[in-house]
């Protein structure tokens, strides 16, 4: 599985709606602009998969931002933060 960050440049409840929706039990909202998303495929797959970029969709966007693969991770942040990431990492995603 990839731990995915996707950065909003501004509050999007459509999007932030499709995150929920989409990754009922892969996602872990740490702002209302920061959300990490466990999932297969590529960072092209996911923005495909939320609506923000998808080459082959005649529908309009959700909203935007950026997704980044992660491959590690460091910093400061609360421990459920780390036990979430660490438990995707190792499982693997429910969804997505």
């Amino acid at each position: 599985m990839t731990v995915f960050a996707v950065l909003l440049p501004i509050e999007q409840p459509a999007l932030a709606q499709k995150i929920v929706s989409a990754f009922p039990n892969d996602h872990l909202k740490i702002t209302e602009n920061q959300w990490l998303i466990s999932a297969n495929g590529t960072a092209v797959d996911l923005t495909a998969k939320l609506g923000i970029v998808d080459p082959n969709s005649l529908e309009p966007p959700v909203g935007s931002g950026i997704v980044f693969a992660t491959s590690g991770y460091y910093g400061r942040a609360p421990g459920t933060t780390w036990d979430w990431i660490k438990a995707k990492l190792e499982a693997g995603a429910t969804n997505g």
